[in-house]
């Protein structure tokens, strides 16, 4: 077996990874790296000549750092299954789509820059013309089903519990004479969050683990602390009269919050009031969750009865719905992409109630530096929105701990039934802290090696021995 680490090496985007297996060419996620511009357009862009030869691509989940490259390959041949489950499938068609409308909107943008006589323009990476021949190509695979890939290796996707439809994947195969086997976390959730089930624990140990380590040295906040701040924030709008804006992901993290919400109502600790989703996007997710209600956990199943768990909320899709909502006054709650504020419809909001006292602004999330969102949630007195001036007179507070990522603890135990003392792991999709420091953490449970790779690197495994090398990037999926 070969692995080559090509995305989300130390640094917690653009996961994918390549596997050769008794001949077999499979890779493991294809996502969008996501940071500056040029850096980006640069690795995002790239496909080695032979990716027509691979057999297979595995899809963990349908967030954009996991599924946003596939219509970069399959325009340069790739034509081979993407195996993923089923709500995976109608995650990543609304992400992609969505994807696709920005790399076109971007490109215009640069297009009309002042440019030099001899520069090219710049063309997308791709256009929605291309999502339909990526979606052709899914295989959609419910959890708990072995699969056969060939060349003797099988693979069965189990809940992972990140976002809706997501999967770690566990790969077993004959080689040096005895069963291997592999386990692919993806991305793993937190336990007790609301919606979704728990990640299922996995069945036994594995020779080789490649895990995720976004939280791998850190500690959420319980989740018994979020639900009370959520509400603290929503009773004082209401008491005040004031609307309560909250930047958010479309996926997951704005179902979330509905969660909350309709819990809050429905047990009349929260008065009344209108709930609004402001996001195409969120309503098409949001679409999604209702249509795939069986994989919710015990306490929302019985929470949404015979109604849906989004039943009285209001979905906007079109700008003068959109308008509409901005024109409401009184208690309300928005919720809105982007959670940068960067851009995206809360920006309109913002514009609206920052300079208002009764109104509040509720990050449910870290937020990245050098962006509006960071600067409000620093406490910056004055912001620029939208080529004008703001004083911030409107309350701006953060509620730590819904991320839909495990953190130390919590991916410990998770992977304490795949570990053993000969277990090797990779850690993956984590900045340097977070990697280095899950890897320590697995070295004192007592595993054979934890290897924190860079990119560029493979490893060769032959009769349960490593060899580690650099490896060219060219020749190797990016």
């Amino acid at each position: 077996m070969r692995i080559q680490f090509s995305g989300a090496d130390r640094t917690v985007t653009g996961s994918c990874h390549l596997l050769e297996i008794n001949g077999l060419r499979l890779m493991l996620d294809c996502g969008f790296y996501q940071g500056r511009r040029d850096e980006a357009r640069r690795l995002n862009q790239y496909v080695p000549d032979d990716v027509k030869s691979y057999d297979a691509l595995i899809l963990t989940h349908g967030h954009l750092d996991h599924c946003g490259k596939l219509p970069v390959v399959v325009r340069h041949g790739f034509n081979r299954p993407i195996y993923c489950t089923p709500a995976t499938a109608e995650v990543a068609r609304i992400v992609l789509e969505d994807a696709a409308e920005i790399q076109v909107e971007d490109a215009q943008y640069l297009n009309r820059r002042a440019v030099a006589p001899a520069e090219e323009p710049i063309d997308p990476l791709y256009t929605p013309a291309d999502v339909p021949n990526v979606l052709r190509l899914f295989k959609r695979t419910p959890y708990g089903t072995k699969f056969d890939l060939g060349n003797g290796v099988s693979a069965t996707f189990r809940d992972a519990g990140h976002i809706l439809g997501s999967a770690y994947v566990v790969l077993e195969w004959e080689e040096a004479g005895r069963r291997r086997s592999l386990l692919f976390t993806g991305d793993i959730g937190r336990y007790g969050s609301p919606i979704l089930r728990d990640p299922a624990p996995p069945t036994g140990p594995a020779d080789h683990v490649i895990t995720e380590s976004t939280y791998g040295n850190a500690a959420h906040a319980p989740m018994d602390q979020i639900g009370p701040q959520l509400l603290d924030a929503a009773t004082t709008c209401a008491r005040r009269g004031g609307r309560l804006i909250v930047p958010a992901f479309a996926v997951g993290r704005t179902q979330t919050v509905l969660w909350y919400m309709k819990q809050f109502m429905g047990q009349n600790l929260l008065p009344r009031m209108p709930v609004f989703v402001d996001s195409p996007m969120g309503v098409e997710v949001t679409k999604v969750h209702h249509a795939f209600r069986s994989e919710y956990d015990e306490q929302t199943l019985d929470m949404v009865g015979d109604g849906g768990l989004f039943h009285g909320v209001t979905f906007t899709a079109s700008r003068e719905q959109s308008k509409q909502v901005n024109r409401h006054r009184g208690p309300c709650v928005i919720v809105a992409s982007s959670p940068t504020c960067e851009f995206g419809r809360v920006l309109h909001h913002l514009v609206v109630s920052v300079e208002r006292e009764e109104d509040m602004v509720v990050f449910v999330g870290w937020t990245p530096h050098h962006t509006l969102g960071r600067r409000l949630q620093d406490g910056q007195k004055r912001v620029r929105m939208l080529d004008r001036w703001y004083d911030v007179r409107c309350e701006v507070r953060t509620i730590h701990g819904l991320s839909a990522h495990a953190d130390k603890s919590e991916l410990l135990r998770f992977l304490g039934p795949a570990l053993s003392p000969q277990t090797t792991v990779y850690v993956v999709h984590g900045e340097p802290p977070q990697a280095e420091g899950f890897a320590q953490a697995l070295l004192e449970r007592g595993v054979q090696d934890a290897i924190v790779p860079a990119m560029e690197t493979s490893v060769v495994a032959y009769a349960g021995a490593q060899k580690r090398q650099p490896a060219p990037l060219p020749g190797d999926v990016e």
